[in-house]
């Protein structure tokens, strides 16, 4: 245990060092709806690489953006582009109560269409992953179960896709993240997501933090927020680098 913790506690240290030189690119991505607003937060060098889209929570991506760009930056730092995706149109910002159920059908959609994308792109390995938080934790494995291009999928304090009719009948590999002092979307969420997902053979990691509450993974100074982002990094780089 020791042993873990120290390198925890070094790839962290050096991911943090690493992600200080890498500053975020605004662009816009085709999908069908309509194009998306994305941070690119590009890995070094010019071998073709995976690409991983972050996917926000409830408050959209600028409540918090110097957490997720950091968060990002730090998934960079480890080989792997990072997008930060603002799946939420205008429209949705502006809409009140049911939205998340009435939207979330287009949402899955619209990231399948770009991670579509990116794997067609000549820097790219062929292969993406989706990162959730919160409500993109739920969003996540529901985008990952349409489209069978997307290869992975870390859930962080999410669970099942459970707006969409039908629910998907497949997952990728799944790293699931979960406090069990959740009291927003409780930690039984997370297990029966991981439940549901090895009923249909898939693969899945399912981690339980003691103590934790909701929004723990972005406190990267932290040693539980640490270790997540260490577990996200080990997972994606085994399914995306994967030949």
């Amino acid at each position: 245990m020791r042993t873990f913790l120290a390198f925890v506690l070094i790839f962290c240290m050096s991911s943090i060092s690493a992600a200080a030189e890498i500053e975020g690119r605004e662009m816009r991505l085709p999908a069908k709806e309509r194009e998306v607003k994305v941070i690119q937060f590009r890995a070094a060098g010019d071998a073709p690489r995976p690409a991983a889209l972050i996917l926000h929570g409830a408050g959209g991506l600028d409540r918090r953006i110097d957490r997720y760009k950091g968060y990002a930056a730090a998934i960079a730092a480890s080989g792997i582009d990072a997008y930060l995706v603002y799946y939420y149109s205008s429209r949705d910002n502006e809409s009140g109560g049911g939205m998340f159920e009435q939207r979330y059908p287009a949402w899955a959609r619209l990231v399948g269409d770009i991670a579509t994308y990116l794997t067609a792109q000549k820097d790219s390995n062929g292969r993406v992953g989706l990162i959730g938080f919160s409500n993109g934790g739920i969003l996540a494995p529901g985008a990952a179960g349409l489209e069978p291009k997307i290869n992975a999928a870390v859930v962080y304090y999410g669970g099942e896709p459970w707006p969409l009719n039908p629910m998907p009948t497949r997952y990728p590999p799944l790293l699931i993240l979960h406090g069990d002092a959740d009291a927003v979307i409780p930690v039984e969420a997370g297990q029966e997501l991981a439940a549901r997902a090895r009923k249909m053979g898939g693969a899945v990691d399912l981690v339980i933090y003691p103590k934790e509450v909701h929004g723990f993974g972005f406190n990267l100074d932290e040693p539980n927020s640490a270790d997540a982002l260490a577990r996200t990094v080990t997972f994606l780089k085994k399914e995306l680098l994967a030949p």
